[in-house]
This record gives structure tokens, C-alpha cells and sequence, in this order.
């Protein structure tokens, strides 16, 4: 479900961009006034629209008339200011770059490794390579060349080292755009020879209106609990809402209304429709929806203010439990928990009893054992 999500709206064929007005106008002040940086770096919380923005930003210049025209007799032709980022749905060059079959633009993202056949954890040194040939040969469009790197904080050491390169001796009228989730990973020197584009979650009626314009059969109620699960990214609202993220979210707060006591056959259910080998999708959704709720109480406790809820009698609810135990305990079980959860990854950990583990240490912990 998620794969045919990707093929029918991934970042490359969005076009509507919400929320972003900001940075839009930052790189096209950049593109007129002839300062534009050869690396940016793009960060900010997953699901904003990074990539989309990235992806804006090559579509922008692959689609520009080229600067190296000349007129009927030879002068160079007059370049004309830009005023939008948007373009003509109609250009063929956009068609091309959408459909993969543009000469000036290269993707570098986690590959499939060819022993295993499954995706790698880091982008690789030959990923990296790909697009050091790719700069080091003559334009076949005669424009820009354009890279983008999704995600860029996912690269090795090795990877890392060979970027590093093409940034210190970047070629003529070529550009990197390096989205990035946790920039805090990169080399630093690798961040010093990036413009930065610090994004920031969206406003709840920003999220809603992405929604609104993806799934227009969605009711007032539903956009509004689906923008607040989200915590403003769009694109894990889509996510959210596909993968039936709500009703999941519903069922695991009936399970932690009575907390400390805990529903154990209630439990047990949910952990065993979520361990199927059809269920990887709705699994890494809960993971992400629980330990945001962990994230949501800490917070509250922390500071004694509610955020706005998602469930009706959520803040409520969450403040109850919330005094059950101190703030360094919450804390101390919200790392045991993304410990447990990152070596289920790694070591392929039976999922039905990574979940049970998680409502029983979160029991566990508002018991004060």
C-alpha cells in the first residue's frame, strides 16, 4: 500500500507545495540575483515536504531556457527575472524530469543490495560515486545539472567522505540539494559548504489543506485528527490516513485508558495483527504512534501544559498517568523503549513481543516498579 503511495504521489510529482512560501522565495531571491549556492542543504522533521521542496527547487532549473542561448545574430539574449518556482504543467522538460527521463538530474538514495536483495540501511560510497561521474561529464541538456540526496544524513563515513569532494571543487552550473532529517549527523564540514533551508512543521490548517487537496472525501473531524496525529507533516498524515493510522491510534488508547492496569488479552490482539509478515507497514506506524504518545506525556509532565487533543479526554487522561511517575522516569523508559525497537531492527526480534514489551514496561513504569 505504502510502495503504490510513492509510485502515484512521491516527491517527485507533487506539485502543489504548502507552507514553504519562505524558503520558496529565500532560493528564488538566490537564483535572481546570480548568488545561487551550489549546495543546500534542506532539514527539518520527516513528512514536511522536504524532498518535495528539493524536488521543486530541480524542476525550477531544469525547466529554465538555457542562460548560453544566443540571439538571431549571436548576443546573448536578455535573462528575465523569475517571480515563481511554479511551473507550466504543460512544459515538456517538467514531464521528463516527473517520468525519470531528464539528463540533467540524479537521485541518490538507499539502494537495494544485490546480495541480500533487500534495501540498505546507508546510502554507499558507489551510491555517491554515481553522481561524481555524473557532474564530472558535459551536460547532455546543456543547462544545469541538478543532484538531490534523500536522505542525506543516511550516507556512511565512506559516503560521506566522497560528497565532501564534489563540494569543495563543485562544477560549473551544477547543484546538490541534500535533504535532511537529522542534519546534526552530517560532517561538519559538509554542512559548512551548504546554504541551509531550515524547515519547520506545519500549522494545522496547512496539513489540513494538503489532506483536504489528497483526499477530498475527508470530513472536518477526521482532517483535524489526522493534522494533530501528524504533528505537522503532511506527508505523515498521508501516511496516517492510508494506512488507517486514527483507528490504530483509537485502539491502542483503549488499551491505556485504565493504566497502570493493563488489558493483557487487549494486548496480545493488537500485537498479533501487527506482527504479520503483511503487516511491516502498519507495524512501523504503530511503533511511531505509540512512542509519540510517550514523547506527548513526557511533555506534559514536563512543562504541565496540554497540547490540544487528538482523542477526546486525551489531556486529561495523559495528565493521570503522567503523575504516576516522575519525569526522569518517563524519560529513562521512553530511551529503553527506541533502544528495544532500533535492535528488533537489527536483529530481527519477534515484533509480537517487542509490542507486548512496550505496554508492559509503560504498565510497569506507572506502577513505580
Amino acid at each position: 500500500m505504502a510502495e503504490e503511495a510513492e509510485i502515484i504521489s512521491g516527491p517527485h510529482l507533487t506539485r502543489d507545495l504548502i507552507g514553504h512560501e519562505g524558503a520558496e522565495r529565500t532560493f528564488l531571491e538566490a537564483f535572481n540575483s546570480d548568488r545561487l549556492h551550489h549546495a543546500w542543504l534542506i532539514s527539518g522533521p520527516k513528512g514536511i515536504g522536504k524532498a518535495t521542496l528539493a524536488w521543486k527547487f530541480a524542476k525550477f532549473l531544469l525547466t529554465r531556457p538555457n542562460d548560453d542561448d544566443a540571439g538571431l545574430f549571436g548576443e546573448p539574449l536578455p535573462r528575465h527575472e523569475a517571480t515563481s518556482l511554479n511551473i507550466d504543467a504543460e512544459n515538456p522538460d517538467l514531464k521528463r524530469i516527473e517520468s525519470g527521463g531528464h539528463g540533467g538530474l540524479r537521485l541518490v538514495e538507499r539502494t537495494e543490495n544485490e546480495k541480500t536483495g533487500k534495501l540498505r540501511n546507508d546510502i554507499v560510497v558507489g551510491d555517491i560515486r554515481k553522481i561524481i561521474t555524473f557532474f564530472s561529464q558535459t551536460s547532455t541538456e546543456g543547462g544545469w545539472r541538478v543532484a538531490i540526496i534523500d536522505a542525506a544524513d543516511e550516507m556512511n563515513n565512506n559516503a560521506a567522505n566522497a560528497l565532501l569532494k564534489v563540494l569543495e571543487e563543485p562544477p560549473e552550473k551544477s547543484i546538490i540539494f541534500l535533504v535532511a532529517h537529522a542534519p546534526g549527523k552530517l560532517l561538519p564540514t559538509i554542512k559548512s559548504r551548504c546554504r541551509t533551508l531550515k524547515l519547520n512543521a506545519l500549522a494545522e490548517d496547512s496539513v489540513q489543506a494538503v489532506l483536504a487537496g489528497r483526499f477530498p472525501e475527508l470530513g472536518t473531524e477526521e482532517l483535524l485528527t489526522l493534522s494533530r496525529l501528524a504533528e505537522g507533516a503532511p506527508g505523515r498524515a498521508i501516511d496516517l490516513n492510508m494506512q488507517g493510522g486514527v483507528a490504530l491510534y483509537r485502539q491502542m488508547g483503549s488499551l491505556l485508558t485504565d493504566l497502570p492496569r493493563l488489558n493483557v488479552p487487549g494486548v496480545h490482539q493488537l500485537a498479533g495483527q501487527l506482527a504479520g509478515v503483511k503487516s511491516d507497514a502498519q507495524y512501523r506506524l504503530f511503533i511511531q504512534i505509540f512512542l509519540s504518545w510517550v514523547e506527548r506525556l513526557i511533555r506534559q509532565s514536563a512543562t504541565n501544559t496540554a497540547a490540544p487533543d487528538i482523542m477526546d479526554g486525551e489531556s486529561a487522561q495523559i495528565a493521570r498517568i503522567s503523575a504516576l511517575a516522575g519525569v526522569d522516569r518517563w524519560l529513562d523508559l521512553w530511551e529503553k523503549m527506541s533502544r528495544l525497537v532500533m535492535r528488533a531492527d537489527a536483529v530481527n526480534l519477534d515484533r509480537k513481543q517487542v509490542i507486548v514489551n512496550l505496554f508492559t514496561s509503560l504498565s510497569s513504569t506507572a506502577r513505580g516498579q
